[in-house]
Order: structure tokens, then C-alpha cells, then sequence
């Protein structure tokens, strides 16, 4: 009779931990695959001119422009245009947290084969912490702002529902949408 009892409350937790989670996006059956390749893109070299070796703020900033090209592969059930959307992530240096930093989204058509391409660029700026002199001389401090480069997610949509996703990392996919 204990056991019964036992099994019981179980099954009311599961249903009770059921409902307290989030929807997820509907998923299809239909398999689209994705293949992403993300690389840095070189920065452009400044030209300094004679005479300018003052330093400025301009030398503590970064500029680190990440590229990705996606490869999508569709199953024959798969009809009509996909929704690729691509999302950004980064970590923010004034709060030290992972933020959103960019999300955008590609519309692709499916050729005769089922494959299509795709390509995102976004550019992460971001200022170390360090010091400068005032204009009285004396050391002032700056804070660092901006945000560095962690991951990005990729979702293929038909319609509204996902029918394929892949990340830089598996964490990555955990997160919400937004």
C-alpha cells in the first residue's frame, strides 16, 4: 500500500514539473540539416600618419568581426521558403553577463536538389578597461564597455515551426529565444 502511494505522488510531481516548463516551438518531422562555418574576418589596418604617435582611447578598442555560412539541406517533405535565423551572442564587459547581441533573420529558397546557402556577419566592439590622462594631467580611469564574441544559435523555420537548429555550442541552444 506504501508503494502505491509513493508511485502516486511521483506521477503528481511529474505532471505538476510538466506544467511549470515553458512551451516549446513546435517541431516538425521533416529534417533540415545545417552546416555552419564560422570564421574571423581580418580588421583593416589603420594607416598612422608622421608625427601621430599620441595614444587615444581608439587603441584600447577592439573590433572582431565574426562570419557564418550555413549550408541547409532539406528533406524532399519539406516545401517552401525556410526562415533562417541567425542569433548573436556575446558577453557584455560593463555587466559581465552573456547577452543577446544580434538576431537576425534570412529568408532562403530551396533549389531543384533541396539545398540552399545563407551568410550572417556582425561586428563585436569592445573597449578594455584601462587608464588615460585628463586634460589636468592626472590618471582618470575608463571603464570597459562593449562586448566580446561567445556563440551564436542557428534555427531553420517552415512557417512558424523549427525544423532545425545548430550552435557553436550546446549550451547555446538551451538558452530562450527572445
Amino acid at each position: 500500500m506504501k508503494t502505491l502511494s509513493i508511485v502516486s505522488s511521483f506521477l503528481v510531481l511529474g505532471a505538476l514539473v510538466a506544467q511549470a516548463q515553458p512551451a516549446a516551438p513546435a517541431r516538425s518531422t521533416a529534417q533540415v540539416t545545417l552546416r555552419a562555418l564560422d570564421k574571423t574576418l581580418r580588421p583593416e589596418k589603420e594607416k598612422k600618419k608622421d608625427g601621430d604617435e599620441k595614444k587615444d582611447d581608439k587603441a584600447k578598442t577592439e573590433t572582431v568581426t565574426k562570419s557564418i555560412d550555413v549550408a541547409v539541406s532539406a528533406a524532399k517533405t519539406v516545401k517552401g521558403p525556410l526562415k533562417i535565423v541567425f542569433t548573436w551572442y556575446g558577453r557584455d564587459l560593463a555587466t559581465r553577463k552573456q547577452v543577446m547581441a544580434k538576431k537576425e533573420d534570412s529568408e532562403v529558397t530551396l533549389d531543384a536538389a533541396q539545398n540552399a546557402k545563407a551568410t550572417s556577419t556582425f561586428a563585436f566592439v569592445s573597449t578594455a578597461a584601462h587608464t588615460k590622462k585628463g586634460a589636468d594631467g592626472k590618471q582618470e580611469k575608463v571603464d570597459a564597455s562593449g562586448q566580446t564574441f561567445t556563440g551564436w544559435v542557428i534555427r531553420a523555420y517552415e512557417g512558424t515551426t523549427l525544423v532545425g537548429e545548430t550552435s557553436s555550442s550546446p549550451t547555446f541552444l538551451k538558452l530562450p529565444e527572445e
